[in-house]
């Protein structure tokens, strides 16, 4: 077993075990699509996000593999540790980037299956509305619940949702929780690996990952990237809050556009809108103050 506490929705490890072993990424989308009862997929090719040209930000704040069925479905997995705004509108936009991808001459009816898995380290439906951890979205009529299509297909999995319960009461979908979860003790995840092949593959996949010197190293760096980003934030919140309300807000803005960070998550930090972001950031660019 690994020799530390791994993080498994860091960066590196999240491709190196999901995006290196499509059998892996299988055996956990399966895992939504059984516990929701809906159509399983028996293959899975990944597709390189490289050639995808995502928005700048993107890079800062998305952590996602595409795979292809070899009937054409696609599954979007996006792991979210970030609280961002918008986080549904987000959510439906990379579905409809994946599902529109006709090409000229081909009918609507080409247009295949796409499935949207996001794994998130927080929560971002109302607890009381929706107090499951797991939910599935589609789009159904109201007052009969048709269903329009079976193209669409959003999961949403709120890793602060789970539940302790023992090993024998879980279904895939918690022990895939589980399996992501920094608070799920190592004895547990050992026993819940010995039910779940894919999560054994999975943890394999760890114990090798945490043995190699240069993988280790590309991990330590995402991690330290992120606590530097968790205390300049809290540090940009600190200083905000002691230099007053209105002035502290928007130094506070200033100092996390001067990091870098991602507009979006700026403007969710600042519970403000991103019109006024990025307003405040052309103003100070104009002033060269950015």
């Amino acid at each position: 077993m690994a020799e530390f506490r791994l993080n498994r929705t860091n960066d590196a490890v999240f491709k190196a075990v999901f995006e290196k072993h499509p059998e892996i990424t299988l055996s956990l989308i399966n895992a939504f699509l059984e516990y929701q009862g809906t159509e399983q997929i028996a293959d899975i090719e990944m597709i390189d996000r490289e050639i995808d040209g995502e928005l700048p930000e993107d890079k800062e704040t998305r952590l996602d593999i595409l795979g292809k069925t070899k009937a054409g479905e696609k599954v979007n997995i996006e792991m979210q540790v970030n609280n961002l705004t918008s986080m549904a509108e987000r959510i439906v936009y990379y579905w409809a980037r994946n599902f529109t991808d006709l090409k000229k001459g081909e009918d609507y009816d080409q247009l295949a299956r796409t499935i949207s898995i996001n794994i998130l380290a927080y929560n971002m439906l109302d607890e009381k509305k929706s107090p499951d951890m797991h939910s599935c979205f589609e789009i159904v009529d109201r007052k009969t619940e048709c269903r329009l299509t079976d193209k669409l297909e959003i999961h949403i999995l709120e890793l602060k949702k789970l539940k302790p319960q023992s090993v024998r009461e879980m279904n895939r979908v918690e022990k895939w929780a589980a399996y992501f979860s920094q608070k799920t003790p190592e004895k547990e995840l050992e026993e819940i690996a010995e039910t779940d092949q894919g999560i054994q593959a999975a943890m394999e996949v760890d114990d090798m990952f945490t043995k190699d010197e240069k993988a280790r190293r590309v991990y330590e760096l995402a991690e330290k990237a992120r606590r530097d980003r968790m205390s300049m934030i809290n540090c940009a919140e600190r200083r905000g809050r002691e230099e007053g309300l209105a002035e502290g807000r928007e130094s506070m803005i200033i100092n996390m556009l001067k990091a870098n960070l991602p507009t979006e998550q700026v403007a969710n930090i600042a519970k403000e809108s991103m019109e006024y972001i990025t307003a405040l950031q052309k103003k100070y660019q104009a002033e060269g103050i950015l």
